[in-house]
């Protein structure tokens, strides 16, 4: 069931979305247009016109792809049966022993979206409901 937040925010995402593609199309126009109008297309304002708007149109086409490929990390992940990479102890944290080897690939936990959180998230969860397991235990 959703909510009324995830529905706002996955219609502020599409609206943003939208937005960019307006914009990324607006920037591709001006460079056909300025392909047929211009008189000398090889000048250094015609590469200008050209190479500038193009890199525009990149920056804003790169939020949805962002998105897409985030959505289809996802699916690929589910599809695996949520088995994430082991993750070895960062700087500063102790080093992953032989009994923590159980945990260091811990079922994917998911956030508000239906995204799976990082698989630092789902080791120091599993670290806790070891400790707590640990603590019930007579």
């Amino acid at each position: 069931m959703t909510t009324t937040i995830e529905l706002q925010m996955k219609r502020e995402e599409s609206l943003l979305n939208l937005i960019c593609f307006i914009a990324a199309a607006g920037f591709i126009a001006f460079v056909v247009y300025n392909f047929f109008a211009a008189g000398s297309f090889i000048s250094t304002d015609g590469l200008f016109f050209t190479v500038v708007p193009l890199v525009l149109a990149l920056s804003f086409l790169a939020v949805p792809a962002m998105d897409i490929i985030s959505r289809r990390r996802g699916t690929r992940v589910i599809e695996a049966g949520n088995v994430q990479p082991r993750v070895a102890a960062g700087r500063g944290a102790p080093p992953l022993q032989a009994g923590a080897a159980q945990f260091a690939s811990a079922p994917a936990l998911k956030d508000a979206k239906g995204r799976a959180m990082p698989p630092d998230v789902n080791r120091m969860v599993a670290e806790m409901n070891k400790q707590k397991a640990e603590g019930s235990k007579p």
